[in-house]
């Protein structure tokens, strides 16, 4: 999760990437065409090439159509009368979003990435695009929001799109903030930016970690396993983004890793490696069996204590979806397998 100044520092090297990219002088490309009045005059073979083009140049936002654009092709062809009036209802003033967008099943091929396209053709300033890359991205940035393109989600999209927006008014409409996703996830100058951010607070979570073990006297050799589920459990329900400790703040995050990390022993679920340190304590890493990128919560039952080289293996390895039963997560790693208890 990117801290807020970093977001900022990203946002302004966006910026000079902005100005130089196509993508800046294709966002009034369609202005004239995608209008009620061009689209409806259209000829029948004349609208059908026009979003044959528009599919398979990813209404010049994202690629890949031309995987789908002859599917499409023969989508459109069965009904063109009734694809155009699902087009043009946008335009209409009793135009219902939600209806629209639960529509978009019926036309296969026409999917909610290139659908939702469409929709900020006809108005960047009303409608934004969500596709993976637009899921992806905001999760790098720490919105928390699910793999899923459904409403529920598009709804999130618009609600931290406005809050961008809202912070950084250069970001000016959902086209470019959509583009900033582009930067974020599918340019390296942007990715490697967001990487190296990510890595900076990665390293003071570990840091607070290490502190949060010695003020809790987190070495004690007494633990009431029992007591400390049960405080671990209070933990997850507390929304709250900090918790105190001896009169000073820590990310709740963190505590709540310490405690796990604390009621699993320090010991590897997979292949119970303990690490001594220097200082008389372990050194353990926690792993999200569903990342928060995906939608996963930080929770006992999310999260496996594993060594580095484990982790790793978790990580990297070639891994089957894996499963829970009974508490007690099963999975097939370069076709061995692991198992590791959720509670």
């Amino acid at each position: 999760m990117l801290k807020e100044h970093h977001i900022k520092k990203v946002v302004n090297k966006f910026e000079d990437w902005w100005v130089k990219d196509p993508h800046s002088s294709n966002m009034d490309f369609y202005q004239k065409t995608i209008t009620a009045s061009h689209l409806s005059s259209l000829s029948e073979k004349k609208f059908i090439d026009f979003f044959y083009d528009f599919v398979s140049r990813g209404g010049r936002v994202q690629s890949g159509g031309n995987r789908a654009k002859n599917k499409f092709l023969n989508t459109v062809k069965q009904d063109v009368v009734r694809f155009r009036k699902f087009v043009l209802k946008p335009f209409q003033d009793r135009f219902s979003l939600k209806d629209w967008f639960i529509e978009i099943e019926d036309y296969p091929n026409f999917g909610v990435g290139i659908a939702t396209i469409f929709l900020n053709r006809v108005d960047y300033n009303k409608y934004p695009i969500m596709n993976n890359k637009t899921l992806n991205a905001l999760n790098k940035l720490g919105y928390k929001i699910s793999s899923s393109k459904n409403w529920s989600n598009y709804m999130l999209v618009k609600k931290y799109q406005d809050n961008l927006i809202n912070k950084f008014p250069t970001l000016q409409n959902y086209f470019k903030t959509d583009a900033l996703n582009h930067y974020i996830v599918a340019v390296y100058q942007g990715q490697k930016l967001v990487s190296d951010y990510l890595q900076i607070e990665n390293l003071k979570n570990d840091l607070e970690q290490h502190e949060i073990e010695k003020n809790v006297e987190i070495y004690s050799e007494e633990i009431n396993k029992e007591e400390l589920y049960k405080k671990i459990i209070e933990c997850e329900k507390n929304r709250s983004e900090e918790i105190t400790i001896n009169g000073k703040a820590y990310k709740r995050h963190n505590y709540l890793m310490v405690q796990i990390k604390k009621y699993r022993d320090y010991k590897c679920q997979f292949c119970s490696t303990t690490i001594l340190k220097a200082n008389g304590g372990y050194y353990i890493e926690a792993c999200h069996i569903k990342s928060k990128a995906k939608g996963g919560k930080d929770s006992i039952s999310n999260i496996l204590v594993l060594c580095p080289n484990c982790h790793k293996l978790f990580d990297y390895g070639k891994r089957s979806k894996g499963k829970k039963i009974k508490d007690v997560y099963h999975v097939t790693i370069n076709e061995k397998e692991y198992k590791a208890s959720l509670k």
